[in-house]
């Protein structure tokens, strides 16, 4: 049995002092946290604002620990007030102690996380909703629905990544409708990635009018959520974003069309691959093999882009038809034939993809690989083989 108190200034000290090493102290913080000594609590508050106050996170962490195992439930108000306060640390131990203690009992969970949700203070807002997101409920809607339109931007950042179920719910689906419109980039960001999960037909529509963002994150994200969504209406918004001039959103605009599919954005990827420039070609190597299913034309194109002169188009063809969710037919023939291209940055994507691509041969081309001269490849194929669950790979 422990002397709780005179345990407890050990590791106050030892949280101040940082003379010995975490291994030292460990069994005393262990002994102290399922000792379950309530009379330990005020003095536990005091050097939990010391540390506080000094900035200093271990210690911080060390006590918020101790205090979860004396107090359990009880401790999870000090332990977000804690976390509110910013000490420039990742707060990874602290936040898991917040977790386990909201997972130990949720419905007392919720009632705290969601005070803390609804306080005056931004700070402690943002820590709420944060916390919110492990025992989040349908019904959080209702709370979460106000907090969009919050005058602090990580409020409504942190609102719109959280509410619940905007596919079938249309109070949620609306106020994400809204959010795409806030002046902060990263609401806006949130937003339109939220609405191309949803699935929903009437989400293209506000999506494609903020194709035009002014911010080239936002439009990035706006051509990915618009390639999710698979739908035919937003291929004139996608080629207009495919001539944007930030670089990224016409890669991300190339790859969407793919998604969408259909004879006017297959139209469209086509004139890329027969571009002068190989990094348009590339996009469209990585985007055609999307639209395979949609367009008799992509499989001859895919063929021709696989012979490519440019070794990083032949490689951005072997991701394309990798990352592609149907299964084209060539595939198979593809991977083989550029098994043995003379470019090693080629041989080093057959290397990745072929387990996804041609399972039945890629042992044989990855033992092979094992002895080639470039270095990267040999590492690659062995790494490629460990992950191999086959009697070759061993």
């Amino acid at each position: 049995m422990i002397d709780s108190h005179e345990a407890l200034e050990a590791v106050v000290r030892h949280a101040v002092e940082l003379e010995d090493d975490y291994d030292g102290i460990a069994p005393t913080v262990t002994a102290l946290t399922t000792c379950g000594d309530t009379a330990l609590v005020p003095r536990l508050r005091e050097a939990l604002d010391r540390f506080l106050d000094e900035g200093n996170f271990y210690g911080r962490d060390l006590i918020a620990g101790i205090w979860a195992g004396i107090d359990g439930t009880a401790a999870l108000p000090v332990l977000l007030r804690a976390s509110a306060r910013d000490l420039g640390d990742d707060q990874d131990s602290l936040q898991a102690e917040i977790i386990e203690l909201l997972h130990a009992d949720r419905a007392t969970g919720r009632r705290v996380v969601r005070d803390f949700a609804t306080s005056e203070k931004p700070e402690l807002r943002r820590v709420g909703l944060w916390a919110l997101g492990f025992v989040i409920e349908a019904q959080d809607v209702e709370l979460l629905t106000p907090a969009m339109t919050d005058a602090d931007p990580e409020v409504r950042s942190l609102a719109v990544g959280l509410i619940p179920d905007p596919a079938g719910n249309d109070t949620a689906f609306e106020a994400l409708v809204l959010a795409v419109r806030d002046p902060d980039e990263r609401v806006r960001a949130s937003a339109a990635s939220r609405l191309g999960h949803t699935g929903r037909n009437d989400a293209v529509a506000p999506l494609v009018a903020h194709a035009a963002d002014p911010t080239p994150r936002v439009r990035s994200v706006v051509a990915y959520a618009l390639g999710r969504l698979g739908s035919h209406q937003a291929t004139p918004a996608l080629r207009r974003l495919l001539r944007d001039p930030d670089r990224h959103v016409g890669a991300t605009a190339a790859e969407a069309l793919g998604s969408v599919g259909g004879p006017a954005a297959v139209d469209t990827l086509l004139v890329l691959a027969a571009d002068d420039d190989p990094k348009l070609r590339v996009q469209a190597a990585k985007a055609l093999a999307k639209a395979a299913d949609s367009d008799p034309r992509v499989a001859p194109q895919l063929t021709m882009l696989a012979r490519d002169g440019e070794a990083e188009v032949r490689a951005a063809t072997l991701s394309g038809l990798a990352s592609a969710e149907g299964m084209p037919t060539d595939r198979r023939r593809l991977l083989i034939e550029l098994a043995d291209d003379p470019d090693p940055v080629v041989r080093q994507r057959v290397a990745v993809v072929a387990r996804h691509l041609a399972p039945d041969v890629a042992p044989d081309i990855l033992h092979r690989y094992t002895h080639d001269p470039d270095q990267t490849l040999r590492r690659l194929a062995a790494k490629a083989l460990d992950g191999l669950a086959t009697p070759t790979a061993r």
